[in-house]
C-alpha cells in the first residue's frame, strides 16, 4: 500500500519504519524543517502568552530546563536502546534532557533510514476521501496526492487548554500558558499563581519558586486550603475565580494578590485539516476511533500517539506496529456496527464512574492492558516483565519524591544501559 504519515515526530518516524516493515511505500509529510516534533526546542514564544490566537503560532511547548519525568530505559521503543548501542550514550543521566531525546529521534530516523522519506516544510491543508477508497492529501506548497491509507502523527502538545475563572477580566497582572514559558527569570520578586499538578506543573511551580517571592501552586489534587511545600511555594485547591479587585479566590481562605498566573493546564486535540465529517473533537474528545486508534467507517485512516498519560514511544511503537499489520492484512477490524456499539458502551462507562469527557484519552494504569491488548491482536508480543515493574516503582519514586526522585536509584531496568 501507499501510505501517507502526517508528522515528523515520534509516533510519526516510528509509524513510518513499522509501514517499512510491512513493505508498504511511505511518505512522510513534516511542517517543519527537521524532525522531532514535540521535542525540537524553541526558544521563541507567541505574541499571545495564552497561545488562544496568536498571529504565529510556535509548535515547541519545551521549557529550557525540562529533563524527561521518566528513565530513558522506559523512554526507548522496545528495539532501539536509548544507549551508546542504540540512540543514545550509556553516559547520559538516566532521566535526559530535552536536547538528548532529540538526538535520540534523530539517530532514529537515520538508523531506519527514514530520513530520505520526509517531505520537509509541508503543513497538510486538507485530508479528504478520494474515489476508490483513497485518500486525497492538500499541502500549503501546492501538494495533491492520493494515497491507501493515512497516518495522522501530528501530535497534541500545541494548541493549549486554558480552562475559564470566574472573574479574570478583573485580574490585571500577566496571564500564561505552560506553552509560552521558557525559564523562570520573568517571574522574579513575584507573587505566582500556578494552575495544574501534572509533570509541568510540578516542574514549573518548583523552579519560579526559586526567583518568585511566592508561588500558590494549586491543583485538583490538593485538598486542604493551604499546604506548605517550603519556603515561598503552597500548595492550594483550585481557585474559584478571581474578585473584584482582581485578587485570587480559594473556598476556605483568604484572597490573595498575585502578579502571574500560569496555566500548566495541557493540552487540546484539533485537526483543522480533515472535515467534521470524518473526526470530530468534542471536550478533547476524538470521535469516533476503535481503541483509540482507527476510523470504523475508514479503517485505513489511524491516530497515532493520541492517548495520554502513558509511556509514550513504546505505545505509539505498538500502535504503529498494530496499524501497519492492519493494513497488510494480518488481523481483521469487528465490523463497524460492532466498533460503533463498543464506543457508545466505552462512553457510557465513563459517564457511569464520573470521567470528564476531556479525559477520554488518559490512559494511566490500563496502558500496559491496552499495548498488550494490541499486541495480541496483531500478533507481536506481550510487554517484558521489567517494563511494568519499572513503571510502577517510577510512579512510587514520583510520588514519595516528587521534588528530588530523578535522583533516586531504581532497582528495576530496561535493555537499555543506565
Amino acid at each position: 500500500m501507499k501510505v501517507a504519515v502526517i508528522g515528523a515526530g515520534a509516533g510519526g518516524l516510528v509509524s513510518a519504519r513499522e509501514l517499512l516493515r510491512e513493505a508498504h511505500e511511505v511518505c512522510v509529510f513534516e511542517q517543519s524543517n527537521q524532525v522531532g516534533g514535540a521535542w525540537v526546542h524553541d526558544s521563541e514564544t507567541e505574541d499571545d502568552p495564552l497561545g488562544i490566537q496568536p498571529v504565529k503560532s510556535i509548535h515547541s511547548s519545551l521549557y529550557d530546563s525540562l529533563r524527561t519525568n521518566l528513565p530513558r530505559d522506559l523512554m526507548a521503543f522496545m528495539d532501539y536502546s536509548f544507549d551508546s548501542h542504540g540512540g543514545g550514550d550509556d553516559h547520559w543521566e538516566r532521566y535526559p534532557h530535552h536536547n538528548l531525546v532529540l538526538e535520540y529521534l534523530k539517530s532514529f530516523s537515520q538508523h531506519f533510514n527514514i530520513h530520505p522519506l520526509i517531505v520537509f516544510d509541508q503543513r497538510v491543508t486538507n485530508l479528504e476521501v478520494a474515489g476508490d477508497n483513497q485518500w486525497r492529501i492538500k499541502t500549503a506548497s501546492g501538494i495533491d496526492e492520493c494515497f491507501d491509507a493515512v497516518s495522522v502523527c501530528n501530535g497534541h502538545y500545541t494548541l493549549p487548554y486554558v480552562p475559564e475563572l470566574d472573574g479574570a477580566s478583573n485580574f490585571k497582572g500577566f496571564f500564561l500558558h505552560s506553552h509560552n514559558y521558557r525559564n523562570p527569570q520573568p517571574f522574579s520578586e513575584q507573587s505566582v499563581a500556578i494552575l495544574g499538578a501534572a509533570s509541568s506543573g510540578a516542574d514549573i511551580s518548583r523552579e519560579v519558586a526559586t526567583v518568585a517571592k511566592k508561588v500558590f501552586w494549586c491543583g485538583e489534587q490538593f485538598n486542604s486550603p493551604t499546604e506548605q511545600v517550603n519556603n515561598g511555594l503552597s500548595r492550594h485547591p483550585i481557585p474559584q475565580g478571581f474578585n473584584q479587585q482582581g485578587e485570587l479566590l480559594f473556598r476556605d481562605s483568604a484572597p490573595v494578590s498575585i502578579d502571574s498566573f500560569i496555566f500548566c493546564t495541557g493540552y487540546r486535540y484539533e485537526f483543522s485539516f480533515i472535515g467534521h465529517d470524518i473526526i470530530s473533537v468534542t471536550d478533547n474528545q476524538v470521535r469516533p476511533l476503535h481503541m483509540d486508534l482507527v476510523h470504523p467507517a475508514h479503517p485505513t485512516l489511524s491516530f497515532i500517539g493520541l492517548p495520554y498519560l502513558i509511556i509514550p514511544f513504546p505505545l505509539f511503537e505498538m500502535q504503529a506496529r498494530w496499524f501497519a499489520r492492519l493494513l497488510t492484512g494480518s488481523h481483521q477490524l469487528p465490523t463497524e456496527t460492532k466498533m460503533i456499539v463498543d464506543l457508545v458502551a466505552r462512553r457510557s462507562d465513563l459517564t457511569k464512574t464520573g470521567s470528564k469527557d476531556r479525559h477520554y484519552h488518559r490512559l494511566g494504569e490500563e496502558q500496559f492492558s491496552y499495548i498488550n491488548k494490541l499486541a495480541s491482536q496483531c500478533g507481536d508480543n506481550p510487554l517484558p516483565e521489567w517494563y511494568e515493574l519499572l513503571a510502577r516503582e517510577v510512579q512510587q519514586a514520583r510520588f514519595v519524591n516528587p521534588e528530588h526522585y530523578r535522583s533516586v536509584p531504581l532497582h528495576y531496568s530496561g535493555t537499555t544501559v543506565v
